[in-house]
This record gives C-alpha cells, sequence and structure tokens, in this order.
C-alpha cells in the first residue's frame, strides 16, 4: 500500500509530457531514369498531445519543408555595353537549396514571430542565402539578383509555397509536394515544424533519397568518378561528330 503511494506521487509530481511530432514520407526513394516526368511525395504527420491536457485552445498549424541539397549559383547580369547585351554584373549566391517547397497550414506570417520564421528559414524572404566576399544581404544589387534567383527557381517549379496541409482530424495531417523532373540528385530533408499560439512547440525530420539509375546513373557515376577522362571523351566525339559531319555533307 504505501509502494502504491508513493508511486502515485511520483507520477502526480512528474512534469507534463509536451506534444511530440513523428512524420514519415510516402517515398523515401526516388529513383531517375529517361521516363522520369516529376513525382509527388505525400508527407503524413501525427500529432501526439501532451497528457496533461487536451490540445490547446488556439488549435495547431503545421509547416512541412522539404530541402534539396545546398548548391553555390553564380547569378549574371545582362547589361548594354556599346549597344551590345552583354553579362556585366554578377553574384554568387551561396549556401541555396537547390529545391524549396514549403507548405504550410497557415500563412507565414501567422505561424511565428519573423526571428522564428527566419531562423527556420519559412518562407522565401527568410531563406538564408550566402553571398560572396563581404556584400551584404541589404545590398541594393545583392536584393536584385536575390530576386531573380527566386523568380528562376519558380519558374523551373524548383521553389514553391503552398498552404497543401491537410488536417485528418486533429492530430493526423498530411502534404504533398511536387518533385519535377529536373531535381538534382542528393539527399533532400523534409522537416516538419508544428506551432500553437504562435509558439514552436515540436519538429520533425525525414529524408528522401534522390538517384539516378540505369544508363542516365551510369554516366552520372562516371562523369564524377573519372572527370578527366569523360571530359576528353566528350571533346573526342565532339570533333569526331564535325569531321564525319564534314565528310557527309561535303560537295565535290
Amino acid at each position: 500500500m504505501r509502494r502504491l503511494v508513493l508511486v502515485a506521487l511520483l507520477v502526480a509530481s512528474s512534469p507534463a509530457m509536451a506534444e511530440r511530432l513523428t512524420v514519415a514520407v510516402s517515398t523515401p526513394e526516388i529513383m531517375i531514369n529517361s521516363n522520369f516526368a516529376g513525382t509527388p511525395v505525400t508527407v503524413f504527420g501525427v500529432i501526439e498531445a501532451g497528457t496533461a491536457s487536451a490540445p490547446p485552445a488556439a488549435g495547431y498549424s503545421v509547416a512541412i519543408l522539404v530541402l534539396g541539397p545546398n548548391e553555390s549559383v553564380i547569378a549574371r547580369r545582362k547589361d548594354r555595353v556599346l549597344g551590345i547585351w552583354l553579362n556585366h554584373a554578377a553574384r554568387t549566391i551561396g549556401a541555396a537549396p537547390s529545391f524549396y517547397a514549403l507548405n504550410a497550414s497557415a500563412p507565414s506570417a501567422a505561424l511565428a514571430n519573423p526571428a522564428v520564421l527566419q531562423r527556420l528559414h519559412l518562407g522565401f524572404d527568410n531563406i538564408g542565402f550566402a553571398y560572396d566576399g563581404r556584400i551584404g544581404a541589404s545590398d541594393p544589387e545583392t536584393v536584385e539578383f536575390r530576386g531573380a534567383f527566386l523568380r528562376l527557381k519558380q519558374e523551373a517549379r524548383l521553389y514553391s509555397e503552398s498552404g497543401n496541409v491537410a488536417f485528418i482530424g486533429n492530430l493526423i495531417f498530411r502534404s504533398t509536394a511536387f518533385l519535377p523532373a529536373n531535381i538534382p540528385v542528393g539527399r533532400y530533408t523534409v522537416l516538419a515544424y508544428l506551432f500553437s499560439g504562435g509558439e514552436l512547440i515540436a519538429h520533425a525530420q525525414d529524408k528522401i533519397d534522390v538517384s539516378k539509375t540505369g544508363f542516365e546513373g551510369s554516366m552520372a557515376a562516371f562523369a564524377h568518378n573519372q572527370s578527366l577522362l569523360y571530359g576528353l571523351l566528350c571533346a573526342g566525339l565532339a570533333v569526331f561528330v564535325g569531321w564525319a559531319g564534314g565528310v557527309i555533307f561535303r560537295r565535290d
């Protein structure tokens, strides 16, 4: 009897468990071949409510962020020089996700305060790019290049923002992101954030591996592992094609 009372007191005095978040992706591995035309990936999530109380009165908001491998890109701007359009100014944009898809159940501004959104890179305005040299993100030309970079990524369907998050009941949700045919290979990170009342209360993570298969995969591996030989073969093939074209279309 005394042991039962002691256990009850320990349980009553222990801190309440906070919410926990669990996520899983429908397609953890994507293989790219010659017929690949893009694929949707669905993220499923389950919220485990805290043991001490019911879900908060403010309800839950969810943000799902799918990030591709980082890349460094040189953005160039054409200027008119002596009547000719030439590549003139340029900026190197580093630490840029090659793919960025944000799905949220509420507008970004309603999820959390600006500092949290910036720390979590939620929203195009909050993506933390790095720039070459000592140039700051507020530099007017840098702002221009950043805007152009984001626009081109959106046109290529590699950057997107949407409200594509659906709750199935109060504690289960799903979200779908489309990975187009031009996605780069590598490991993609799936981040899920749970908010309530403007506060981040839980987060979870999963991954997607994208790789090439078949002839494309073999060529990509050969080009990466034997870059010098691959370059020589390409140059030799170009010379051969040029010579063969000259022979075929030569007029005697």
